[in-house]
Parts: structure tokens; C-alpha cells; sequence
């Protein structure tokens, strides 16, 4: 018994040193790593974490920290990712991401000014003290008259730089660090307030978020507006998500890429409709090829997709070499405006015979052509749009919606080819109708 209360001794002890010491060294080493940070960036303190504002310009802009979680351009980075955009700087910005959310409040709050030293009474001030000059008198080299707005992009308003008007960013977000008289709004993007930053209007964001330093003046509201609820997983937050650094077609989040995918939906529907009310015939005869026979339309649409680039090329060297074909290159616009009009009515062609096929199986009753082309649309699209609907749930779903998008983009493309070599089969047909036909004729016998 002695013996198990002796060894229980021993580790409460071991256990109360190791806490000890432990409780020493963690501020040490929080003010040390704040220090090596302070070197490159500005600490902005956030709700629930830390923002890092590199002082050279380049491509980072900001980084957030919080507890387990790290957002560049308000993006989430894995490591090796990090490590890519800030080099050396990437170890001392993933100790901090190991800290707790009281532990990042701590590094990110100013440090308590040193204990002044024992000095005589100062003399007392004259009554007339002269005052330094308010921030607000102070002068912008640059002023832009108007407004400023961006779609798909980014808004930065300069240190130097005045706007008369309001700041506004659509799928992009907004930095001041100058002056705005007017409000700043960002949609789908995040609004940065800088040190030497004066907005004379609100502050909005909506669905991201308002990141102001304690230098950051606003005369107006701020209003945030999130789509999701604060406790909401972040990589479960597609609209959240930044898209610098990605390709083209992978910049946007998944909200932006759905309603993109909606207003192609709606200008193919408006297109669709006006080809069938000018060209009825065409587009009728287009259903009737796909449908009869939709292998051969497809094959012979890809092929002259292939060799309609080429062929226009040498067409218009050609042309560009013989003196007397110069004047015909002006003529060059003209075939390639014919060729988008020929591939629109053979596609709204395949989407009517799509749609004329699935309204005979469901719907015998209550056929019509512009309803047709309506459910040709849906059945042609209707991947690509489950995908995108999948996509803003988050990862764990995101390789069936690459994969529907993939089957989605690739119907597509072949409802085009369809269509395509439907008119030009069509087109065809009417060509060698009306030529003449030639031959010998018999004389007649007396």
C-alpha cells in the first residue's frame, strides 16, 4: 500500500511540473512567434481567429487563422498549398493555426505598452496647445469621379485614391485603403478595410465577410450578411470559398457556377424559341434527321466541327494571296455568323426531337414545338444542373458532381454535333434538289 501511494506522489509531481513548466513557456513562445510574424504582416484581430495582412504587395492579400483552419484570399489551403503561397513564411502560420481561439485572441492583441519610468512632474502646457490635424482634412492625390463597379472581380480603392461615388463588387470582393464618399457593397465576396481607410457611406457584404483594421473609419452601417450559420463546417461553405489561382473555368464557387449555369439555361431557351419562330421548317426537318437517324448526324456534325476551323483558315489565306479575293475576305464574317445560325437550328432541332421522343412516352396528348424544345432542354442540361446543385452541399458529394458535370458538358456537345450535321444534311438535300439535271436527250424517232 505504502509503495502505490509513493508512486502516486511521484506522478502527481512529475504531472505538476510538466504543467509548470509548460505554463512558463507557452507565453514565450506565443510573443515570440507574434514577433517573427510581425516582421512581414499586420496581426488583425477577428472574431474567432487572426488575419495576417502582408506588408509587401503581391499576390496574398490576406490571410485568415483560426482554430485548425487556414484561409488565403479567403480560400481554405492545406498545407502543401501554404507552403506554395508563402514559402518559409508557412511554418510559423501553421504553429499558429495549432493554437486555440483565446491563444490566437492573445497574439493577436496589441502588446501592453511598457511601465513608464519614474519621471519628474512635467511642467504644466500653456493654454493654447496647438492640436495635430484631424485624419479627415487629410488630402487624396487621385480622385475618380463616379462609380466603381466590377462584375467577376475585384475592386481595390488605392491608399492615395478618392471616390466620389460608391464602390461595388459582384462575385468579387473590396478593398479600401483610401477614401469612398459614397457606400462600399460587395456580392459573393468579402469587404477589406484598410488602416487609412474612409468610407463616407455603409459597408455591406453579403455572403462573406467585413474585415476592418482599428485605423478603418466608416461614417455609415456595416452589415454582413452571411449565408450560412457561423457554426457551419467551412469546407462545407462553397460560396466562402476564393477562387485566385484556379483555372478559368474553376474560379468561381458553387452558388455563382448554378445561377451561371441557369442564365445559359434561360439564354438558350430565348435562342432556342426565336430559331424555331424564323426557321420552323428548318428546325422541323433538323427533328426529323436526328430522329431517324441520330448515329450518322452525330458522326457527320463532329467532323465538320473538326474541319470547319481549318477550312476557314485556308479559305481566308487563299483569299489574302490572290489579288482578286481580297475583296471576299469582308464576305469571311459573314459565313462564320451563317455557320452559328445553321448550328442553333440544328441543335434546337435535336432538342425538339429529344423532347418530341419523351413527350410520345409520357405525354401522348399534349405535344406542341416549343414545349418540345422546352423538354430537350431539361433532359440535354438537366446533369450539368443536378451537378451543380450538388456542388453547393460541399466534399463529400463533389466527385459525383464532377462526374455529372463531365456527362452533362459531354450530351451537350454531342447535341451539337447532332444538330449540326442534321442542318448540313439538310441543307444538302436542297442543294441537289434544285440543281439541274444535265444529260444528253435522245432525238425522236419519225
Amino acid at each position: 500500500m505504502r509503495a502505490v501511494t509513493s508512486i502516486v506522489l511521484v506522478l502527481a509531481t512529475v504531472l505538476f511540473c510538466s504543467q509548470a513548466g509548460s505554463a512558463q513557456t507557452r507565453p514565450d513562445e506565443r510573443r515570440a512567434l507574434r514577433e517573427q510574424l510581425e516582421r512581414k504582416y499586420d496581426l488583425v484581430p477577428l472574431t474567432d481567429g487572426v488575419g495576417l495582412r502582408p506588408k509587401a504587395r503581391g499576390d496574398v492579400r490576406l490571410v485568415e487563422v483560426t482554430a485548425g483552419t487556414i484561409l488565403v484570399n479567403g480560400a481554405v489551403v492545406t498545407g502543401r498549398e501554404l507552403r506554395d503561397r508563402l514559402g518559409a513564411d508557412a511554418d510559423a502560420v501553421l504553429r499558429l493555426s495549432y493554437l486555440s481561439t483565446d491563444d490566437l485572441r492573445e497574439v493577436s492583441a496589441p502588446p501592453a505598452p511598457p511601465a513608464p519610468a519614474a519621471a519628474p512632474p512635467a511642467p504644466e502646457p500653456p493654454l493654447e496647445r496647438a492640436q495635430p490635424e484631424p485624419r479627415e482634412t487629410r488630402q487624396w492625390s487621385r480622385r475618380s469621379h463616379g462609380e466603381r463597379i466590377r462584375i467577376f472581380g475585384d475592386v481595390v480603392v488605392e491608399r492615395d485614391e478618392e471616390i466620389s461615388g460608391q464602390a461595388v463588387a459582384v462575385f468579387g470582393s473590396v478593398r479600401v485603403d483610401g477614401k469612398v464618399d459614397d457606400q462600399v457593397v460587395a456580392v459573393f465576396g468579402s469587404v477589406v478595410l484598410g488602416d487609412d481607410a474612409v468610407v463616407g457611406g455603409d459597408v455591406v457584404s453579403v455572403g462573406g465577410r467585413v474585415l476592418r483594421t482599428p485605423g478603418a473609419q466608416t461614417r455609415g452601417s456595416v452589415t454582413e450578411v452571411a449565408l450560412t450559420e457561423p457554426w457551419f463546417p467551412v469546407y462545407l461553405r462553397p460560396w466562402d470559398r476564393g477562387w485566385d489561382g484556379a483555372p478559368f473555368f474553376m474560379r468561381f464557387g458553387a452558388v455563382p457556377r448554378l445561377i451561371g449555369t441557369g442564365m445559359r439555361l434561360t439564354l438558350l431557351l430565348l435562342f432556342t424559341f426565336l430559331a424555331l419562330v424564323v426557321a420552323r421548317r428548318s428546325v422541323e426537318a433538323s427533328a426529323e434527321r436526328v430522329a431517324d437517324n441520330p448515329l450518322k448526324t452525330t458522326v457527320v456534325g463532329l467532323v465538320a466541327e473538326v474541319l470547319v476551323l481549318p477550312v476557314l483558315v485556308l479559305t481566308a489565306i487563299a483569299l489574302a494571296i490572290s489579288i482578286i479575293g481580297i475583296p471576299l475576305l469582308l464576305l469571311l464574317p459573314f459565313v462564320v455568323l451563317a455557320l452559328l445560325v445553321m448550328a442553333l437550328v440544328g441543335f434546337t432541332g435535336t432538342a425538339a426531337a429529344i423532347g418530341n421522343a419523351v413527350q410520345r412516352r409520357y405525354a401522348a396528348g399534349a405535344q406542341t414545338p416549343y414545349m418540345a424544345v422546352v423538354v430537350g432542354l431539361l433532359v440535354i442540361l438537366s446533369p450539368v444542373i443536378l451537378g451543380r446543385l450538388l456542388a453547393v452541399v460541399g466534399w463529400p458529394v463533389t466527385p459525383v458532381s464532377v462526374l455529372l458535370v463531365a456527362i452533362g458538358f459531354t450530351l451537350e456537345l454531342l447535341a451539337w454535333a447532332s444538330g449540326f450535321g442534321a442542318i448540313l444534311g439538310h441543307a444538302f438535300s436542297g442543294w441537289r434538289a434544285r440543281r439541274p439535271r444535265g444529260g444528253i436527250v435522245a432525238p425522236s424517232t419519225p
